[in-house]
């Protein structure tokens, strides 16, 4: 059974999410609560509606019905500028693509969320330089995306993920276009990041055994949620 070091992060409470073009909702009616700490995997079938509940929980999108809530705030009616803020401050996304941008080295790559935050260039690669130390990237720092490996690259797109001391990772199948090897090392990677510092960790994936390592699983089948019982890996 895992610990909630403190209160909820987010909670969803009759939450419902469709689109004009499509009849069936993406998610219905659906109950969820987040805690600080937690790990969580969500799984399920193409078009079940995991992305959806993942851009919800990234404050890409609101729903279209229910009540959510993140760190105690009312998502609902928050401006769209503070919804911005959220995410730059409080949150790190981990993509599949891995979305790094090619003319930046990975230093800089890592740095430019704190460019957005107004921090000065200097300042910001030292602190990049930090975060691509804990992923053991610190000899690459000058390299560009096309001279790294896939996994290398993962690795980059995690400290970018870090480097704004976010309270909730967010990644999308980040393992995906990785070998089992270095899928099963960034994924150790997150959980001792997880461990070590507390960061909560929400990852949409398709592969079972991935999914397994995490304290909690989420199954969405048909826009609904099914919470798939507590399970830590040795």
């Amino acid at each position: 059974m895992s610990e909630h070091v403190s209160e909820a992060l987010f909670e969803l409470r009759g939450v419902s999410q469709s689109y004009i073009k499509r009849v069936a909702a993406f998610l219905d009616t659906v109950d969820f609560t987040l805690h600080r700490g937690d790990t969580c995997a969500i799984v399920g079938a193409s078009g079940s509606g995991k992305s959806t509940l993942l851009n919800i929980l990234g404050l890409l999108e609101r729903p279209v019905a229910g009540r959510v809530g993140f760190a105690g705030q009312d998502v609902m009616t928050a401006s769209a500028d503070a919804l911005a803020r959220w995410r730059n401050r409080q949150m790190g996304f981990i993509f599949q693509a891995f979305n790094l941008l090619p003319r930046l080295s990975a230093l800089d790559n890592v740095g430019l969320p704190l460019l957005y935050r107004h921090q000065s260039r200097s300042v910001a690669r030292e602190l990049a330089l930090q975060k691509l130390d804990e992923v053991g990237l610190a000899d690459r720092a000058g390299h560009f995306p096309a001279d790294l490996s896939g996994g290398q690259r993962q690795r980059v797109a995690i400290a970018r993920a870090l480097v704004g001391q976010p309270s909730l990772i967010l990644a999308d199948e980040p393992t995906g276009n990785l070998d089992q090897a270095c899928a099963n090392d960034i994924l150790e990677l997150l959980l001792d990041l997880n461990r070590q510092q507390q960061v909560t960790l929400v990852m949409v994936t398709h592969d079972t055994g991935l999914a397994a390592r995490f304290a909690r699983r989420v199954e969405v089948v048909d826009g609904h949620l099914r919470e798939c019982g507590e399970h830590v890996a040795a």
